[in-house]
């Protein structure tokens, strides 16, 4: 029996060995990928994936010119496909067998009974999973599904509470309190006591006020004159007084509670921080109706600064007071802007050092909120031309709040007559391996205080032929809800694909911040993130979550 002689497609010659014909296809051709050229052949040029699923596009493996490929699978995708074990029957019989198996006692789970307190193997388990854990929510790969998907949680919620009701019907479930008293259980005289001690400091308490009492305790305080009525006054933490202040007679609302726990005009004794304050006069200087600490349109929260006439509400949060050594709470910044949100609000929040390094960017980001930049430009005039590295880096460092970072490439909106960059868009290859065929637009803004319009647009369409040329199929790119509702991206053709990932997070000595890269678990000397972070002297201090948009080119 002969052998199949292979033909050289690139001359007449042919050979029964398969090595001495690559051999001459790179010593007589110069082919160095002898495999693409047999795809390019044979197979149009695309390379065969594996056929496991629609959504798996691993390529399968090449065996030889006389064979070709071997598999229409990926090794080990087969068995997503012919694998006994996807057969829902079989599942059942398995599942049913474990089920007698465990109960008859003749399958055993290897911890039963074990803690990572009495053996070391758990120990080092529950460890590895813990850090496994904490990195990926701190990194952004791992979302927990509650916050990620909204209508899940709550369809989720809904059902877990129809199931425990119908659990404490059925008696399953009783409360863990049932039949017990403080004179037998300690927890919970623990908690009668904390309750008993409220209404011993303030006899009043859960009584409402008579308007006679309620009178007698505002005569105290003789630096306001109240202006309202008291008739339907009752709730001493709810319902809210007006008062003018008889020192600068500002008109300001407190409950009862509020003015005897501060007594004093926030107008007259400012409790705001310096940079509070800066920001506010600043804001003052261009809109009148700017408002210092308000507690009317978003009660019973605050907003550091209220401009009903732009209905723009701006946080100023410290360092120090705004670190988790303070704010427990990583969910706190997300849930205001939310809380904003719902009432129509637009929230930016400015962190004390983009305020103290970052001046004239977060005054540029005021002025276009309040409608009112230094310029206005259209982008139709301007020219589009890719820009430097040292140019990019520049015009980043001094107008993007996060200053830059490194890229790929980088595209610019010019002024025809005097060079000048206006706005800018960089792209990069993407952090996160999952989005390795990609491009993202990694850092874009524009001059600050100046308005461009249709500069996003512009720049990417630059951004998409620059995508086709290099053979990526899909661009994408994260908003921070701090900042931005990414609306501009939407109106430049990008699509909305995830609302919110986990809230950001930075590292802070109270003075500055740093990147979370910054201070990652140290497995050479056994050091977790936190032991880490600890030895450089820093904490974490949180902000809000990124929503992700892409654009298929």
């Amino acid at each position: 029996m002969a052998y199949k002689r292979i033909c050289c497609p690139k001359c007449s010659d042919s050979f029964g060995q398969e090595a001495r014909f690559i051999d001459h296809l790179t010593e007589a051709h110069g082919v160095s990928d002898t495999s693409q050229l047999y795809v390019d052949m044979f197979c149009n040029g695309n390379w065969p994936t594996c056929q496991c699923s629609v959504d798996c596009h691993e390529k399968i493996k090449f065996a030889s010119w006389k064979v070709g490929f071997i598999s229409k699978y990926v090794r080990g995708h087969n068995a997503k496909v012919d694998s006994i074990y996807l057969n829902a029957d079989k599942q059942k019989e398995f599942a049913q067998k474990r089920r007698i198996g465990y109960a008859a006692g003749d399958y055993k789970v290897w911890n039963a009974g074990l803690t990572k307190k009495t053996d070391e193997r758990v120990k080092l388990q529950s460890e590895s999973i813990s850090r496994s854990l904490a990195e990926g929510y701190s990194s952004g790969k791992i979302i927990d599904w509650r916050v990620g998907n909204e209508e899940k949680a709550s369809s989720a919620a809904k059902k877990c509470s129809e199931t425990k009701l119908q659990m404490y019907a059925d008696g399953l479930l009783k409360p863990w309190n049932k039949g017990r008293t403080k004179f037998e259980d300690d927890r919970i005289k623990l908690i009668s006591d904390k309750i008993s001690q409220k209404y011993k400091n303030n006899p009043e308490m859960g009584n409402r006020i008579k308007q006679k009492k309620l009178a007698e305790r505002l005569e105290k305080y003789s630096n306001f004159t109240l202006i309202s009525c008291i008739d339907s006054y009752k709730k001493r933490r709810i319902e809210r007084l007006t008062f003018k202040c008889n020192k600068c007679e500002e008109i300001q609302e407190k409950s009862l509670a509020m003015l005897e726990e501060t007594p004093v005009c926030f107008s007259c004794h400012p409790k705001e921080s310096k940079g509070q304050l800066q920001i506010y006069e600043f804001v003052k200087s261009l809109v009148p109706d700017a408002i210092l600490s308000d507690r009317t349109v978003l009660s019973p929260k605050e907003l550091d600064i209220w401009v009903p006439s732009a209905n723009l509400g701006i946080e100023y949060n410290g360092l120090y007071w705004h670190s988790e050594s303070n704010l427990k709470d990583k969910l706190y910044h997300q849930n205001k802007h939310e809380m904003c949100s719902a009432a129509g609000i637009n929230l930016l929040s400015i962190y004390e050092d983009e305020w103290r390094d970052k001046r004239n960017i977060v005054e540029g980001m005021l002025r276009h909120r309040l409608k009112l930049p230094l310029e206005k430009w259209d982008a139709r005039k301007l020219e589009v031309a890719e820009i430097s590295h040292i140019e990019a880096r520049n015009f980043f460092e001094a107008n993007h709040l996060e200053g830059h970072v490194k890229s790929a490439v980088a595209f610019g909106l010019k002024c025809k007559v005097s060079g000048q960059i206006l706005a800018a868009l960089s792209l990069r290859r993407p952090f996160h391996k999952k989005y390795s065929g990609q491009l993202e637009a990694g850092r874009c803004c524009t001059l600050a205080g100046h308005s461009v319009r249709g500069w996003l647009g512009k720049l990417t369409k630059a951004a998409k032929n620059y995508a086709k040329t290099s053979g990526v199929a899909r661009l994408m790119t994260y908003v921070d809800s701090r900042v931005g509702s990414g609306n501009g991206y939407v109106f430049a053709g990008w699509r909305l694909i995830m609302r919110d990932t986990a809230p950001r997070f930075w590292w802070t000595d109270y003075k500055h911040r740093f990147n979370r890269f910054n201070y990652r678990a140290d497995r050479i000397r056994g050091m977790s993130q936190v032991d880490v972070a600890e030895e450089g002297g820093v904490v974490q201090i949180w902000g809000c979550s990124n929503s992700m948009f892409c654009l298929d080119v």
